[in-house]
């Protein structure tokens, strides 16, 4: 049940108006740490790079420096926990040289090699697995949003995800919480041959690219109410017609005019 417990006053006052007015038409929400504890796009990042990534045929393109890309060919095939960790410190790395857009674009090609029903095929596996774990570190849906959106789905809101992640990968986790795959937009890869290659389909699903590939989708209607947590959510945040309602971490500072809700005593689901 939508609870007063999870949101501050102010906030809590500000949606249950707007829900008993059926004010929001359209909401907009992040995934990653926004519906969800933790950062799923990241989580199957890993489990690909674990793998050893070894549809991929060469990882020059990526890492165009000769002699970092020798040791990654040569992690990749007998270290795979180190070829992970060297990826992770490189990626790193690009963002605080060049900013987090970029890097964003560098990872899309983690991503890439196979088809699109083989990479939901792994973000399906690494779903269920969080599912079952019991630690706090588990990807795994926060209670509070999971009512929010019930809630809004009664009162006939559309609702929308708008994710820096693959979209095939949200795509997999949307419908369990009634939000169908076609609402889902995200990082979209050009597939050639049935093969997604690490090439990206614009408007990218960063920063103002969100708001972009919304009005795409919705034939520039806008939205009413938006969720986000980093600074990619920031001009969605920004171009909203009621509010934007910022998820502190602890990590940023907020967007200017955004309300601000901490989810550092928010819970996930029950284990049934």
């Amino acid at each position: 049940m939508f609870s007063n417990s999870d949101w501050s006053s102010e906030i809590f006052s500000y949606l249950e108006e707007n829900l008993a007015g059926r004010k929001f038409q359209t909401a907009l929400f992040d995934f990653d740490n926004t519906l969800v504890r933790g950062d799923f796009g990241e989580e199957v990042m890993c489990e690909l790079l674990k793998a050893g990534v070894p549809w991929i045929q060469s990882l020059s393109p990526f890492f165009p420096e000769p002699e970092v890309s020798e040791k990654m060919e040569t992690l990749r095939k007998t270290d795979t926990q180190s070829f992970m960790d060297e990826v992770w410190k490189y990626y790193g790395s690009k963002i605080d040289k060049e900013g987090l857009g970029v890097g964003y674009r560098w990872s899309t090609w983690i991503f890439s090699g196979r088809s699109t029903k083989e990479l939901q095929n792994t973000a399906s596996v690494v779903w269920e697995r969080h599912q079952k774990d019991t630690s706090s570190d588990a990807v795994q849906a926060f209670y509070p949003m999971s009512e929010l959106v019930k809630e809004l789905e009664k009162v006939g809101t559309k609702i929308w995800i708008v994710t820096a992640s693959p979209e095939p990968v949200i795509q997999v986790v949307s419908e369990k919480w009634g939000i169908p795959k076609e609402n889902v937009l995200g990082m979209r890869l050009i597939e050639k041959n049935g093969i997604l290659s690490h090439e990206l389909i614009e408007p990218f699903t960063y920063g103002i690219g969100k708001v972009e590939l919304l009005n795409l989708a919705n034939g520039n209607q806008g939205y009413d109410i938006a969720f986000g947590d980093s600074e990619n959510d920031f001009p969605m945040l920004s171009h909203v017609r009621s509010k934007g309602i910022f998820l502190d971490r602890g990590k940023k500072a907020p967007p200017p005019r955004a309300l601000v809700q901490s989810v550092k005593n928010w819970k996930t689901i029950p284990k049934p």
